[in-house]
This record gives structure tokens, sequence and C-alpha cells, in this order.
């Protein structure tokens, strides 16, 4: 059976290869728990989540309110969150509606994977 190619690891800093969830420098690895995730992260006032935001966000919910990507792809889904199209991360801007897209979890979620996984990519 063929094996999973080892992958870097994800530990700030480190350089090791992980295999079978073992990294060759740091040694096993961990899931973070929420609270060590948060802290990484920062609160949701830290990354620009405010009042502000959330009058843009419910504007934009008011005036879109079905999922974008579902819609390209043919289907009809209620959207319940607001992303945005080029994240902030990138330089996208926080509060500009042609940088916004309303979005139902599902999307979001896939998106949000997308995204992660092209920045690993670019590193």
């Amino acid at each position: 059976m063929p094996t999973k190619a080892p992958t870097t690891c994800n530990r700030r800093g480190c350089r090791g290869l992980v295999r079978n969830g073992v990294c060759s420098v740091c040694g096993p690895l961990k899931r973070a728990t929420a609270a060590e995730h948060d802290e990484r992260r920062g609160s949701s006032r830290e990354r620009g989540y405010d009042a502000r935001w959330e009058r843009v966000r419910r504007m934009h919910l008011a005036s879109e309110p079905l999922c974008r990507m579902c819609q390209q792809a043919g289907r009809i889904s209620a959207a319940v969150l607001v992303d945005h199209i080029t994240p902030i991360n990138d330089g996208g801007a926080r509060l500009d509606d042609d940088n916004l897209q309303s979005l139902c979890r599902r999307c979001h979620d896939q998106k949000t994977a997308d995204d992660v996984q092209r920045r690993r990519r670019a590193r």
C-alpha cells in the first residue's frame, strides 16, 4: 500500500517533515486547542470585525441574501456569511462592498480551505 508523502511541519519556524503525524524535528504533532488557536489569531475585534463590520455585513446580506457560489453552480441556498473575495491578509479591502460576497457555510468553508492551501503553497 502506498504511503502518503511527507508534508512540512506547520509549527512556526520548524522546517521538519511530517510523516504519520510525527515531525522529524519537533516530534509528535498535536492539534491546537481552541484557546491556543484563538490566542494566535487574536480576537475577532483585533482582526477588524467591529461594529462597522457588523453594519456592512448586515447591509450586504440584505442586498445579496443568496449564496453567490451556489447560484453560479445552479443551486439556490441562503447566505449566512459575508466573505472577503480577496482575503484581508492578502491585501483585500475590509469594508469595500466590491470585495464582499454572500456565501452559505459550505461554500465559505471550502473557499477558506482553498485560500489556506494557496497560502501554504506560496510559502
